[in-house]
């Protein structure tokens, strides 16, 4: 679905009675007025059982209706729709006459079928678990299995009907077994409210933390309902009971099973609540705007701590995460998925949206956790009331890019500079010292054949000058590109170093190897520090320590000497450096303090 970010439209109808509404306040009179004649004969001498049973199948419908009307929670509506007009005609039962007993433990035996299995569909709209495909065939069987083996076996007085025209085709009326499959019926009707509870509970830790807050009120009263039901109709599988006592107990379970509409109301109230809300949380969460701010704010109003945010930066003509780096989020989702199913990109259990700005042009991408997908409504309040914070964030990530784009360059230089240095290196020691070296042989042995003095002597002297500048020119290779640095990484190299500077260097240095890049320039940094430590600080002591921890080198240089001047313009050059590798340097020190370098860099 493509969020726009607009400004709001005026309504045609208030929002508190639209055609939903309508609807569910013409369904429950209707399935009340249906139940009113099917009691008659009990209503007529309870009124108050009539009063709480007429609401309570009216609440029902109602709360059928309005849930219809979701994408995700239309199942559960039919469902629960069904499941008032089945307790309506549950109450047939009062009349003692044709079909009305025998319909009337079906109806009861389906209404709370619908109800549970209405509740496992709730609020995803399809039963995701095994265990609930498992209960929902179960339930089936019993809860319309039991009816059956109790009139086939039974004649209808033993079923509390003792009416004239009652239809009741018992085809092996027997007594004992009669009783029997009352039992039988009791413990089963018991351990399958039970379980009922049992695989709601089992639910709760596979739901995301917003279908959970939903999905919580409804499972414990659903459970309540399930067990109450079960342990009230647990008495009255007797035989030869009166009709006014088991008319009863069905007046005691429709009072009961009022909670699970009032609390599925409740919970479809708390969502309109925290959409109404969710404008004032994202304008206090995400003053003053940032980029990071804006991100934060959503995953706090949404509940998702994993959900990313990408801005569209139109100079670079790509998307950017938080810190301005470029992404690839992929295709996005035009419009609502149906299921739950994960139709757009990214990983599985991920769900991706796309928010424009008021002209249509691309302005983010969220990515959310699949489960929210229940609760499109609220992640579209949401971001609707972020909107401007979004446009405000988006320039700033626009900036981060181009910030991004000049670090990448600085980043390619220090690459290529390593590259050279290593090439420089590598020439020297393949080429010129290799020249060198012949030459030096070439000088000593003319030096030994030669016969003439003279000769002999500028052979000797020119043989020692070679010598001298091969010296030179090892060490200018080494300092090009240290061959420790290469094999044994920045410790034994910076060992060489701390050996020529003439002051006590202590080193506590990682065996860590890390990448060239970094390598290279932690030692051409700590090597210009410690350079301006002895020469510039004119220190006595010096301490270097580079540790590793959590993706991230930190490297440290403290010595008590403080240079004439200011430390962190003298080591300005450092940022440049360590902020193409994304890093950052901290100076500190001055006359008299001492002098403290700090660095840190991303080393995954």
């Amino acid at each position: 679905m493509v969020v726009v970010i607009s400004a709001p439209r005026r309504r045609r109808s208030p929002p508190w009675f639209g055609a939903e509404t309508r609807r569910a306040l013409v369904a429950g009179p209707a399935v009340a007025g249906l139940a009113l004649p099917a009691g008659w004969p009990y209503w007529r001498d309870h009124p108050a059982a009539a009063a709480i049973t007429l609401a309570g199948c009216a609440a029902i419908a109602m709360a059928g209706v309005l849930l219809a009307t979701g994408a995700r929670t239309r199942r559960t509506g039919l469902l629960f729709a069904a499941a008032s007009v089945c307790w309506a005609v549950n109450w047939a039962a009062s009349w003692d006459a044709s079909i009305g007993p025998i319909l009337s433990p079906y109806a009861q035996a389906t209404f709370y079928l619908a109800l549970a299995v209405g509740v496992l569909l709730y609020p995803s709209g399809r039963l995701e678990y095994l265990p609930d495909r498992i209960w929902t065939a179960a339930a089936c069987a019993v809860l319309w299995g039991c009816p059956t083996a109790l009139w086939t076996t039974s004649k209808p007085e033993w079923a509390a009907f003792r009416g004239d025209s009652v239809w009741w085709p018992a085809p092996f009326p027997d007594l004992e077994v009669f009783r029997a499959v009352l039992r039988v019926s009791a413990t089963l009707y018991v351990l399958l409210a039970v379980s009922l509870a049992v695989v709601l509970l089992l639910r709760l830790p596979r739901m995301g933390r917003m279908r959970r807050l939903l999905a919580l009120p409804v499972t414990v009263a659903i459970g309540f309902v399930g067990i109450s039901a079960a342990l009230t109709q647990r008495p009255i599988m007797e035989d030869s009971i009166p009709l006014d006592d088991l008319l009863r107990v069905y007046a005691v379970q429709g009072a009961v099973v009022v909670l699970v509409p009032l609390t599925l109301l409740a919970s479809a109230l708390r969502v309109r609540i925290a959409e109404l809300t969710v404008a004032g949380r994202m304008l206090r969460l995400t003053a003053p705007v940032s980029v990071e701010r804006v991100r934060d704010a959503l995953r706090d109003v949404l509940h998702d701590p994993t959900l990313e945010l990408w801005f569209w930066a139109p100079a670079e003509r790509t998307y950017v995460d938080t810190a301005g780096r470029p992404v690839d989020p992929g295709p996005q989702e035009d419009g609502p998925a149906e299921g739950g199913l994960d139709r757009g990109g990214g990983d599985a259990g991920r769900w991706r949206r796309r928010v424009e700005d008021a002209a249509g042009e691309p302005l983010a991408v969220v990515e959310l956790g699949a489960v929210l997908r229940d609760h499109g409504s609220l992640v579209e309040a949401a971001l609707a009331a972020g909107g401007r914070a979004l446009e405000t964030a988006r320039l700033q990530a626009s900036v981060h890019a181009g910030l991004e784009q000049v670090r990448a360059a600085y980043r390619r230089l220090v690459r290529a500079e390593t590259a050279e240095r290593e090439r420089l290196a590598r020439d020297l020691h393949d080429g010129a010292q290799q020249r060198l070296l012949a030459l030096g042989a070439m000088l000593g042995t003319l030096e030994a054949v030669t016969g003439d003095p003279v000769v002999k002597e500028h052979a000797r002297t020119c043989r020692e000058q070679l010598v001298a500048a091969l010296a030179e020119l090892r060490e200018l290779a080494r300092e090009v590109r240290p061959a420790l640095l290469v094999q044994d990484g920045i410790g034994p190299a910076l060992e060489v170093v701390a050996e020529r500077v003439g002051v006590r260097v202590e080193l506590d240095v990682t065996t860590r190897r890390f990448s060239r890049e970094v390598e290279s320039t932690l030692y051409s940094v700590l090597c210009e520090t410690l350079s301006y430590a002895v020469d510039r600080a004119h220190a006595t002591r010096v301490h270097v320590r580079v540790d590793h921890a959590d993706g991230r080198v930190a490297a440290e240089l403290v010595c008590d000497g403080g240079g004439p001047g200011d430390p962190a313009a003298d080591l300005a050059g450092l940022s440049g450096r360590i902020g193409a590798l994304r890093g950052a340097v901290e100076v500190g020190g001055g006359p008299g303090e001492g002098t403290t370098v700090r660095m840190d860099v991303p080393c995954e």
